[in-house]
C-alpha cells in the first residue's frame, strides 16, 4: 500500500462560482441521441448548455436551477453496443509460475468465484465536491483530492491541454460525506462546464449519480488443491477504475495504467505450484482501495477451497505459506484467539441467533512516512448473525500486525487500533443495499449516537479486540477486515459474500432462497395460483370484520433471545417512528403511554408500549405485535384508533418490525395504567371502524421506486412507514383518512399546531432546499426558516438518534416534492435573503405605538437582526420565519403563548411564553404587528382574537 500524498496549490477560489449539473444515463454508457435545449434554456438561472460528444451538463446560478433545467433536457439516450465502446484494453500478466491452465483443467474439484471491491463509497449520501475555473489559458481546480497526479493526468486529456496548464489546490480537511471517487468525478465534470462556459463552476458528484451498478474492482478467481496447488486471478475494474466518467462520455481515451500501477498486493503471498495473475488495463485503481480489494478476494478464496475440501482454514494456509514470520504470526493469533476451526453455526443456530469465527491473513509492501516496509496482518473475527432480521454483530476480533525488522516506526497506542478496528468492521456493514437496511454507519455518527443515547437503552457495542503482541502501526492492520468478517459471516449462515457492503437484506434474502422449495410440481403452482384470488378475498373479509378473535398471551422472550445487533436496529426503528414521542406522558416514564391526544372526535390517550405483563404489552406475542403494527386490532381483538398511525406502519419491513418488537420487549417493564380513551357517540363504537379500514386502509408493504435512487427509496421509506410524516402533513376528509394523490404533504394539523406544507405550496418566503431540510430535521433550526417547536420539536429529538445518513435521506425525499418550485429561481439564495429582510426593514419604518414598543421590550433581543449577539442560543429571523408567512396564525399564536420550552437542542435556545403576562387583546396585537412587519407582502390574519382565545384553552404538551 502506498501513502497518500496531496499537493497543496496557493491560489484563491473563486468568490462566485456558477452551479454546473452533469446528465448522465441510467443504465451505463450509452449514446447521447437528442435532447431539449431550448426547453432548458428557458428556465430560470440557466448560463450554458455544454455539449461534448455523449456528455451533457447545465451551467446555472444556483444547483436548484441546474437541477430544474437538466429535467427539462429530457435527454434520449441509446444503450452503447460494443461497436461504439472505446478499444476493448489489454491484459498484461503481473506474475506467472508453472502451468496454471492445465492445472485446473487436470482438477477433478476447483473453486471458480468472482469477487468486487466498490470503488466507492457504500454510504448512500456519499459525495464529492469540486470548483474549477478557466483563468488565462491555464485550468484551476480546487477539491479534497488523494493523487493529485493522476486527476491531473486525466484533467488534462479531458480538455486537450498540457499537465503543466492544470493546478490542483488539494483540501487537507474533507468536508463530511466525501469520497475520493466522487470528488475525481465533480472535477472533471466542473472542469468540462468551466471550460466551455469561461466562467468559474463548482459540480458535485453523488454516489447515487454512479447508478446501482457503481465503479469495482473485479477479480476473477480460480484455484483447486489437486493435482497439484494452483491458483489463478485476473483483476478489471468496471468504468476504467477511477477514471473520471466525463472522458468516457466525450470519448477522450485516457493514458493506459503501466505495470507501476498495478498494486503488488494482486499477487497472493502464498506459494502454490502454478500460479497465473493478470490484469485487464487500463486498471487505474489508487492502491490504498486495491490492496483492500485484492486482499479481500484471496483470502475470501481461500476459505472457499478449504470449505470445499473440508480443511481447516487456517491449516490449509500453513501449508501454503512459504514466510517463517507470517506462520509464526498466524500460529500466535490463532492460539490467542483459542481457534479450533470453524463454528459451523448454520448447522445450530440457537434461538434464531448463528455464530460464526472466520480468519484472513495478509502480507503487502506498506509505505508510511515515505518508507517501504513488508508487513504481515492476521485477523480472527467472531460474529453473530440473527437469522430473523439478517443483522450482522462483530463481537471479538483478535488481530496481530508485524512490520519487517529494522524499522523504528513508533508504535500505536492499542486505543487507537481498537478504534481503527472498529471503523473498519462497521464499514463493512454501512450503507444498506435495501431501502430497510441500517448501515452502521461512520465513526463520527457512532460517538454522536452514543453520546446522545439514554442509560440502560441497547446500543450495539464495538466489537471485543485483543492484540497479539506489540503491534506495528499503519493502515495495513486492517486490510484482512472484509475477508475475516465474510468468512465468519458464511461460517454463521452458510451465505457466501463476494462483495461489500455486508448487508442485513443481502443476508434474509439469501437465507430465505436456503429454506425455499427447490421447484413446485407444475400441477401444484397451478393450484396455488388458483388459489391466489381466494387468498387475498379471506385477507380482506378479515380486515373489514367488525369484531376480530383474540391472540393468546404469550410469554416474553428471553433475555440474549435476539442479538445486539437487532436491539440496535430496534432502538433506531423506535427512534424513526417516534414511539417515545406520542407514548410518553409530560413528566412520565418513557414509552408508559398517557400522553392526551387531541383530534376531532375527542381526546385519545396513548398506552403503555413497556414489557409490563398486566398494564403493557409484556404478554404479547409476535403476531399480536404485528397484527396490531399493520391492521390496527388489539391483541384482545378490539379496533385501534387509527389516532395510532397503523395505516403508516404497515409499509415497515419484517425485518425492521421484528427489530421492534425485540427491542420494546427487551425495556424495563413499567407499570402504568393510562386513561381510557372514551370519545362521544358514535365514535366510540370500535366496530364501525373495520368498514374505515375498508376504505381507507392498505394492509401493503413497502414497495421501491426502481426508477429512483436508492437514496430516494430509503427516504421514502422512512419518511412513508415509519416516519408517518403524512400524518400531520396531510389533509385529512371529513371521516380523518388522510388525502392522498395531489394532496399529499400538501399541508395538515397537530395538537393545535399548522402542519406546513412540504411540497411547492409550501409558503415559506424562501424555498425550502435539500441542505435546510437536513439541517432543520437534524439539529431542530434551518437559518432560513426557523426553529422547530411544538408537536415537531420531539421530532427532532427523535431524529438525533438516527444516523445522519438516514435523515438526509429524509431530506433528500421530501425536497423531491419540489418546494423550490413555487418561488423564483432567478435570483441568488443571498440575494433573495437580502430583499426579503430590506421588505421587512422597510416595513418596520412605518410601524410605531405601544406595540412596537411591545414588540421591542419582548422579542427584539433575541429576534431582531441588529440587537446584538445573540442572548440565549440562535437568532432566528423573523422575516425568513415559515410561519409569519402562512396563510393562518396559529402557529405563531402558539409561540406566542406557550413558548419553546422544549427545544430539540439546547443550542438552539429557549423561547419563554407570554400567556401570563400578556392578554388577548396584546397577543392580537402583537401577532398582528408580527405579520404587518416581517411579511408585509402578504394579507393581514382574519379572527386572529377568536384563534388567541381558543387556544389559550387548549393543552400545551
Amino acid at each position: 500500500m502506498n501513502a497518500r500524498t496531496r499537493e497543496t496549490v496557493h491560489l484563491a477560489l473563486p468568490a462566485a462560482a456558477l452551479s454546473g449539473y452533469a446528465v448522465r444515463p441510467a443504465d451505463g454508457p450509452a449514446r447521447l441521441e437528442r435532447f431539449d435545449a431550448n426547453a432548458a434554456r428557458r428556465c430560470a438561472g440557466v448560463f450554458d448548455i455544454v455539449v461534448r460528444g455523449d456528455f451533457l451538463g447545465v451551467v446555472a446560478a444556483t444547483p436548484e436551477q441546474a437541477r430544474h433545467a437538466a429535467a427539462a433536457l429530457r435527454p434520449v439516450w441509446q444503450s452503447a453496443t460494443k461497436s461504439t465502446l472505446p478499444a476493448a484494453p489489454h491484459v498484461q500478466r503481473v506474475a506467472s509460475q508453472g502451468d496454471a491452465a492445465d492445472a485446473l483443467a487436470r482438477s477433478a474439484q476447483q473453486v471458480e468465484a468472482t469477487y468486487c471491491w466498490p470503488l466507492i463509497s457504500p454510504r448512500p449520501d456519499a459525495s464529492g465536491a469540486a470548483t474549477a475555473e478557466w483563468r488565462d489559458g491555464e485550468l484551476h481546480v480546487w477539491l479534497a483530492c488523494p493523487q493529485p497526479g493522476a486527476l491531473r493526468i486525466h484533467l488534462a486529456a479531458l480538455l486537450g491541454i498540457a499537465e503543466s496548464r492544470v493546478s490542483i489546490v488539494c483540501d487537507a480537511d474533507p468536508p463530511p460525506y466525501h469520497d475520493d471517487f466522487c470528488a475525481h468525478q465533480a472535477a472533471a465534470d466542473a472542469a468540462l462546464m468551466a471550460q466551455a462556459a469561461g466562467r468559474p463552476v463548482h459540480a458535485t458528484f453523488h454516489a447515487a449519480d454512479a447508478g446501482m451498478h457503481g465503479p469495482k474492482l473485479t477479480l476473477d478467481v480460480a484455484s483447486a488443491l489437486a493435482p497439484e496447488p494452483v491458483y489463478r486471478v485476473v483483476a478489471s475494474a468496471t468504468h476504467r477504475g477511477s477514471v473520471p466518467l466525463a472522458l468516457l462520455h466525450t470519448g477522450v481515451v485516457p493514458p493506459l495504467a503501466d505495470a507501476a500501477q498495478i498494486d503488488p498486493s494482486l499477487v497472493p503471498p502464498y506459494a502454490v505450484r502454478h500460479l497465473d495473475v493478470s490484469a485487464t488495463l487500463p486498471l487505474d485503481v489508487p492502491v490504498d482501495i486495491a490492496a483492500r480489494g485484492h486482499v479481500f478476494a484471496h483470502e475470501s478464496q481461500l476459505d472457499e477451497l478449504a470449505t470445499q475440501a473440508q480443511l481447516d482454514p487456517v491449516a490449509l494456509r500453513l501449508q501454503w505459506l512459504d514466510d517463517a514470520q507470517g506462520i509464526q504470526l498466524i500460529e500466535r493469533v490463532a492460539a490467542q484467539s483459542g481457534w479450533k476451526g470453524p463454528l459451523q453455526g448454520h448447522a445450530h443456530a440457537d434461538n434464531g441467533i448463528r455464530r460464526g469465527r472466520g480468519f484472513a491473513y495478509a502480507s503487502v509492501v506498506d509505505v508510511e512516512n515515505g518508507r517501504p516496509a513488508r508487513t504481515w496482518s492476521a485477523w480472527v473475527a467472531d460474529v453473530e448473525v440473527d437469522g430473523r432480521t439478517g443483522d450482522i454483530s462483530v463481537t471479538r476480533v483478535t488481530i496481530g500486525h508485524e512490520r519487517e525488522a529494522g524499522r523504528t516506526d513508533a508504535q500505536p497506542h492499542p486505543t487507537a487500533l481498537r478504534d481503527d478496528v472498529t471503523t473498519a468492521t462497521r464499514q463493512l456493514m454501512a450503507g444498506g443495499r435495501s431501502h430497510d437496511d441500517w448501515g452502521a454507519g461512520g465513526a463520527a455518527e457512532d460517538t454522536f449516537a452514543l453520546a446522545n443515547h439514554e442509560p440502560g437503552r441497547a446500543v450495539a457495542a464495538p466489537p471485543r479486540v485483543e492484540i497479539v503482541g506489540a503491534l506495528a502501526g499503519g493502515a495495513a492492520a486492517t486490510l484482512p477486515a472484509a475477508a475475516a468478517v465474510a468468512n465468519a459471516i458464511h461460517d454463521a449462515t452458510g451465505v457466501r459474500l463476494r462483495e461489500p457492503p455486508f448487508s442485513a437484506g443481502q443476508i434474509r434474502q439469501a437465507l430465505a432462497d436456503q429454506s425455499a422449495p427447490r421447484s413446485q410440481p407444475p400441477r401444484r403452482r397451478w393450484l396455488l395460483a388458483a388459489l391466489a384470488p381466494l387468498t387475498a378475498l379471506a385477507g380482506l373479509c378479515a380486515t373489514v370484520m367488525p369484531w376480530r378473535a383474540p391472540i393468546a398471551p404469550g410469554a416474553p422472550p428471553e433475555a440474549g433471545f435476539y442479538s445486539a445487533a437487532t436491539l440496535e436496529r430496534g432502538r433506531l426503528v423506535a427512534a424513526a417512528g417516534d414511539c417515545a414521542v406520542c407514548h410518553t406522558a409530560p413528566g412520565g416514564v418513557r414509552n408508559a403511554g398517557g400522553l392526551p391526544l387531541e383530534t376531532p372526535f375527542g381526546t385519545v390517550y396513548s398506552t403503555n408500549i413497556t414489557p409490563d405483563i398486566e398494564t403493557g404489552i409484556g404478554n404479547w406475542s409476535f403476531a399480536a405485535f404485528e397484527r396490531a403494527m399493520r391492521e390496527g386490532i388489539h391483541r384482545d381483538g378490539r379496533h385501534l384508533y387509527p389516532a395510532f398511525p397503523y395505516t403508516a406502519f404497515a409499509k415497515v419491513s419484517d425485518a425492521d418490525m421484528q427489530a421492534l418488537y425485540a427491542y420494546l420487549m427487551a425495556a424495563e417493564p413499567v407499570v402504568s395504567r393510562p386513561p381510557e380513551t372514551r370519545l362521544d357517540f358514535p365514535f366510540n363504537l370500535r366496530p364501525a371502524l373495520a368498514g374505515w379500514n375498508a376504505l381507507f386502509h392498505r394492509n401493503e408493504p413497502f414497495t421501491a421506486d426502481a426508477n429512483r435512487s436508492a437514496l430516494w427509496n430509503r427516504g421514502a421509506y422512512l419518511a412513508e412507514g415509519l416516519g408517518h410524516c403524512s400524518a400531520c402533513h396531510s389533509p385529512r376528509n371529513a371521516l380523518g383518512a388522510e388525502k392522498g394523490g395531489k394532496a399529499y404533504l400538501t399541508g395538515g394539523e397537530a395538537e393545535g399546531w399548522e402542519a406546513p406544507a412540504l411540497t411547492a405550496l409550501s409558503r415559506s418566503p424562501l424555498p425550502w432546499t435539500e441542505e435546510d431540510l437536513f439541517q432543520y430535521l437534524r439539529t431542530g433550526y434551518a437559518a432560513r426558516h426557523g426553529a422547530a417547536a411544538g408537536p415537531m420539536a420531539p421530532v427532532v429529538e427523535s431524529l438525533r438518534e438516527l444516523p445522519e445518513s438516514d435523515v438526509r435521506a429524509i431530506a433528500h425525499y421530501v425536497a423531491s416534492f419540489g418546494t423550490a418550485s413555487s418561488q423564483s429561481p432567478a435570483v441568488p439564495e443571498a440575494t433573495q435573503v437580502e430583499q426579503v429582510e430590506a421588505r421587512s426593514d422597510a416595513a418596520a419604518l412605518r410601524l410605531s405605538g405601544a406595540t412596537d414598543r411591545l414588540y421591542q421590550s419582548a422579542c427584539a433581543v433575541c429576534h431582531q437582526g441588529n440587537a446584538g449577539v445573540p442572548q440565549f442560543g440562535v437568532k432566528p429571523s423573523l422575516a425568513l420565519n415559515s410561519n409569519l408567512h402562512s396563510t393562518r396564525p396559529d402557529n405563531v399564536i402558539q409561540a406566542v403563548l406557550h413558548g419553546v420550552s422544549a427545544p430539540p437542542h439546547a443550542g438552539i435556545g429557549y423561547m419563554p411564553g407570554f400567556a401570563d403576562s400578556l392578554d388577548d387583546a396584546q397577543v392580537t396585537q402583537l401577532v398582528h404587528y408580527l405579520r404587518d412587519r416581517f411579511a408585509p407582502d402578504q394579507p393581514r390574519w382574519h379572527g386572529v382574537e377568536e384563534t388567541v382565545a381558543k387556544i389559550r384553552k387548549q393543552s400545551t404538551h
